[in-house]
């Protein structure tokens, strides 16, 4: 009992200590909610969001929602090839080659525009409350299950109300707007386009998804 009430303590001051809590990175209600949406990888179902939507007006549904979201859009044109040397192809990142006859070239992709993924730690998250990681392996908070995508591929973090994106020294990259970052984080802003390999996504603030699923 004695430990069960020292756990408690050493939970209650970790989290006051904690500069991104749950309550500031999704509101006090909310996480629970939203959270238990989330399927293993991270994302939430698209019908799910916009029936919500539907039955709830612009405000309520901000308020519930708190947090940015990663809406699936597009995947780039080109071909995954296996790294030179590779011993472990199983396990080993490959490499993706943009489309030389149509670089930048991407096709609209039915099952990514229903990939929702919110800035949301799921109810089992073992990463840092600080961050939310994207990458292809169980351990991260999107779990993106293909071989362009890194184990760890990139982070996004929050501070003082304004996201950052920070590659992780993935094999493929990560770009913001069609430019690819270097190891340094940089800032997001509502309606970004930011990619992951060949997968594009659009970072959307809880108001424009709001719009977006509404179809306004």
């Amino acid at each position: 009992m004695l430990r069960k009430a020292f756990f408690r303590l050493k939970k209650s001051k970790s989290d006051q200590s904690s500069p991104v809590s749950s309550q500031e990175t999704t509101g006090s209600s909310s996480l629970s909610e939203i959270a238990k949406m989330l399927s293993a990888s991270g994302r939430i179902g698209l019908g799910s969001l916009r029936k919500i939507a539907e039955e709830k007006d612009k405000e309520v549904f901000v308020k519930l929602v708190q947090h940015p979201v990663l809406a699936g859009s597009a995947i780039q044109a080109g071909r995954i090839s296996n790294q030179e040397g590779s011993g472990d192809e199983m396990n080993r990142t490959q490499i993706f080659e943009p489309s030389m006859t149509n670089p930048g070239a991407s096709a609209a992709s039915e099952a990514l525009r229903h990939a929702i993924y919110p800035l949301v730690k799921g109810e089992y998250s073992t990463t840092s409350t600080r961050s939310f990681f994207i990458g292809r392996i169980d351990g991260n908070d999107m779990i993106m299950p293909d071989f362009a995508i890194s184990k760890k591929h990139a982070v996004i973090s929050r501070d003082d109300g304004a996201y950052y994106l920070k590659d992780l020294g993935s094999t493929n990259g990560t770009l913001v707007n069609g430019t690819r970052l270097d190891k340094r984080p940089v800032k997001i802003h509502d309606k970004d386009v930011v990619s992951f390999a060949r997968y594009e996504f659009t970072f959307l603030l809880p108001a424009s998804l709001y719009k977006m699923l509404r179809g306004d």
